[in-house]
């Protein structure tokens, strides 16, 4: 590691380190109280604080000039109040899915440009895909990360196809006209296919999960292996998909 890498990372662990420090019995803290608490140098605490003040989250109070949390904090617990709706509503779904079709089932959302994965309920089978909590995978050669960019506006579209497309298999969509056509076709169907465009032997049957708000936020994807998930259970199977999706829908508020 390079001492640059070095010294960012040692930065960031402080900054970190200083937001943990507020608490519903420290809502302020001076510069000297913080310096003292993350053990650091009293001008090294103030360009830490300085910084997150500039990006919101820590603020000075005008009348004690001591730091406290900043609103940027409250913009980001928000999603994470949103990303916690869905995984409350999409468990007990998503363990009947599973226990009823014995396949991998995934919840994901996009962020970034890329598709994360939010929540996983495993299959018993041997031969499965493991996919950890918060994995980032990219968008164009996931069936789980199509289904949700087919439903976007057409710069985050755009956006995420400007990007390179990396081929990950012989069948991986990488050319822009090709996934337009995929997305249109996600949209007509009202769910998606993937068969061993990000892992070869591996397949995917995602649909769209919405909110309230009628956006598509997330999709509900199964995964498996194409030697279980053979033609002859596709209908079965994104049957079941859909319907799951449209009950988690349902019950964060989505209506027809």
């Amino acid at each position: 590691m390079i001492p640059s890498d070095k010294y960012m990372i040692t930065s960031v662990k402080n900054a970190m380190r200083m937001l943990r420090l507020f608490n519903s019995k420290q809502t302020e803290i001076g510069l000297t109280s913080l310096a003292e608490q993350i053990n650091v140098p009293k001008s090294t605490a103030h360009r830490i604080a300085s910084l997150l003040v500039k990006e919101g989250f820590l603020s000075k109070s005008p009348k004690s000039g001591k730091y406290r949390l900043g609103l940027s904090l409250l913009t980001l617990g928000g999603v994470v109040y949103n990303h916690r709706d869905i995984y409350i509503e999409a468990f007990p779904i998503v363990s009947a899915l599973v226990q009823e079709i014995n396949e991998t089932a995934h919840i994901c959302l996009l962020e970034n440009g890329e598709v994360v994965y939010l929540f996983r309920k495993e299959s018993d089978r041997q031969n499965r895909l493991i996919t950890s909590i918060g994995r980032k995978n990219p968008i164009h050669c996931t069936g789980e990360g199509l289904c949700i960019l087919a439903f976007q506006n057409k710069k985050t579209v755009e956006r995420i196809l400007s990007a390179p497309l990396y081929p990950y298999t012989s069948k991986t969509l990488t050319e822009r006209e090709d996934i337009l056509q995929e997305l249109e076709l996600i949209r007509k169907r009202g769910y998606a296919i993937s068969i061993g465009q990000f892992h070869e032997g591996f397949m995917g049957i995602s649909a769209p999960i919405r909110d309230y708000s009628q956006q598509v936020v997330s999709s509900l994807s199964i995964i498996g292996s194409t030697s279980t998930i053979t033609p002859d259970r596709y209908s079965k199977l994104i049957e079941k998909v859909v319907c799951a999706a449209q009950d988690i829908s349902e019950h964060l508020g989505y209506y027809k």
